[in-house]
């Protein structure tokens, strides 16, 4: 009995040597935790990648633009040149077809030239049409327009991809007055131009200028329709996803602009017009047989004083317009667009990359003879991150120049053409219901990540970076933030879609924890905006 207790005894731990199990225990713990957080990312020691973050100032309330009268002067005009752009109607349609040759190789004039059913005597009846059209074209209206502002066409997810840039137009310290145009009522997110208002942007409803009498149904019609009755006189038009990468107020007082009053950039793409084109605007007594050297243009972005660019007299003499005359060009920019579906969007791409408003803008230009800017820097393209910060060699994004500096390209604009900046798109979980806004076509169309987020998706390009909390841009070599000086534009970027999914008419929990945790992780700062506020300017930490 004895023996037996002993034998317990002896095989009983001591208090010591529990302690030692335990510290063993633990260490075996912290261990595993360590090793799980490393290979999942969880804690990731982050480099600093980024200058230190700098708040906006206070600043003063930034005015409102008074809108123009709906029954006033300009929607006379508007009347008279809509019953003017209907007389002259192109007597032939001209469908769309694809363009079979590419985008990025220039094709032969042979290609150019069997692809329209055009007949010499087709040209000749749209080019005394058009010769007929430009001398109905009103004067300039005085006393209407007035100051400079940044126009912006907004409406159904546009609308998402309008507030990020909104955003970053006011972060990086813009003083410039907005105007966001709405086809209607309807494609407003209810409360959201309450909340522009409080920042300088006024919402507009093109509905209430255009009534029921335009032809203006195509979602490219829609940009014409807000430079012309923008109550602006000298104008920033930016596309709702080209993003400044800088404040862009002081680009109205670069010489580029001042000379000329109108500043255009360029895109990748080859121009694939019909040599009737030049014939049939009067730039040329024959129809091309030459190829052009035109390099297309990106109407992302475009600065323009109405004004310089309207209407001084003007005399027609050997068929085409003398040069040193000062006509319409947002008129005849305006016809184009408006019979641009039907026939001018056709003619002057052939169905190529770039059908729709973007081209008619410098083909008006040429028509009337008209010096304007174009960016001469060719365009740099910003790059996914590989994951290890270096470019994957496929493009997201457009880098335009800043017009201030002509000899030396400077990033001014991204323009998002691939990735889409919308809160929703990148980290949402559960918007399953698709906006109202969008037709059965644009519904089947649509990429089916914008209602699951991009974060769910895997065969996206950035899951990766989303789902380890890594940049999405790359930043080293060429096509990356680093080779321009960008470093810290995709962290402004997510500050913006921080607010917008914590605070307002976007927010949601669930995005808004999502995407401050994504902020954290990957640029190594905590939550940049806590809802204070001042009046007039609520980008304030």
């Amino acid at each position: 009995m004895i023996a037996s207790w002993a034998e317990n005894a002896l095989m009983r731990p001591t208090v010591g040597q529990k302690l030692k199990k335990l510290v063993i225990f633990t260490i075996i713990a912290v261990l595993v935790i360590h090793f799980r957080n490393v290979a999942f990312n969880l804690t990731p020691t982050l480099p600093v990648l980024h200058t230190p973050l700098q708040h906006p100032s206070p600043c003063d309330p930034i005015q409102l633009p008074t809108a123009l009268d709906y029954n006033g002067q300009i929607w006379e005009n508007w009347i008279y040149l809509e019953h003017t752009f209907k007389k002259f109607e192109p007597h032939m349609e001209l469908k769309r077809r694809d363009f079979p040759h590419g985008q990025t190789v220039r094709p032969t004039v042979q290609m150019l030239s069997h692809f329209l059913n055009m007949t010499h005597p087709d040209a000749e009846r749209m080019r005394h049409t058009h010769e007929e059209l430009v001398e109905k074209l009103p004067e300039y209206p005085d006393n209407v327009y007035e100051g400079r502002g940044i126009v912006m066409v907004a409406g159904g997810r546009y609308s998402e991809y309008s507030a990020t840039t909104l955003g970053m137009l006011r972060l990086l310290g813009s003083r410039l007055p907005v105007e966001v145009w709405l086809k209607d009522s309807s494609e407003e997110e209810e409360g959201w131009c309450d909340e522009l208002a409080e920042e300088g942007i006024s919402c507009r409803y093109m509905s209430d200028y255009l009534g029921e009498m335009t032809a203006f149904v195509h979602p490219y019609q829609y940009k014409i329709a807000a430079m012309y009755f923008s109550s602006f006189e000298e104008m920033l038009f930016l596309d709702s996803d080209s993003i400044p990468v800088k404040a862009p107020d002081a680009i109205f007082d670069a010489p580029a602009y001042q000379e000329t009053g109108i500043v255009l950039w360029p895109d990748y793409w080859v121009s694939t017009e019909s040599p009737w084109l030049p014939y049939i605007i009067g730039e040329s007594l024959e129809e091309s047989t030459s190829v052009h050297n035109i390099t297309t243009v990106d109407s992302g972005q475009m600065l323009w004083d109405k004004k310089r660019h309207w209407k001084v007299n003007r005399h027609v003499r050997s068929g085409s317009y003398q040069a040193n005359a000062l006509p319409q060009t947002l008129c005849l920019s305006a016809y184009y667009n408006y019979w641009g579906p039907k026939y001018f969007y056709t003619l002057i791409t052939q169905g190529g990359a770039g059908w729709g408003d973007k081209d008619t803008f410098p083909t008006a230009l040429r028509a009337l003879s008209l010096n304007y800017t174009q960016i001469p820097h060719r365009l740099e393209t910003q790059h996914y991150n590989k994951g290890n910060d270096q470019p994957t060699g496929s493009g997201m994004a457009m880098l335009q120049a800043d017009p201030s500096d002509l000899d030396d390209f400077q990033p001014l604009f991204l323009h998002s053409n691939f990735i889409k900046f919308s809160v929703r798109r990148l980290m949402c979980t559960n918007c399953t219901e698709m906006p109202s806004a969008l037709t059965e076509i644009q519904r089947k169309k649509d990429d089916a990540v914008f209602f699951v987020g991009q974060v769910h998706n895997r065969k996206h390009a950035n899951w990766n970076a989303l789902n380890h909390w890594k940049r999405i841009f790359a930043i080293q070599g060429k096509g990356g933030l680093n080779h321009l000086g960008m470093l810290d534009t995709e962290r402004d970027i997510w500050r913006v879609l921080e607010r917008l999914a914590c605070v307002g008419v976007w927010s949601d929990e669930d995005l808004c924890q999502r995407t401050k945790r994504h902020l954290k992780l990957t640029f190594g700062i905590g939550e940049s905006w806590r809802g204070a506020k001042q009046e007039g300017c609520s980008w304030l930490s």
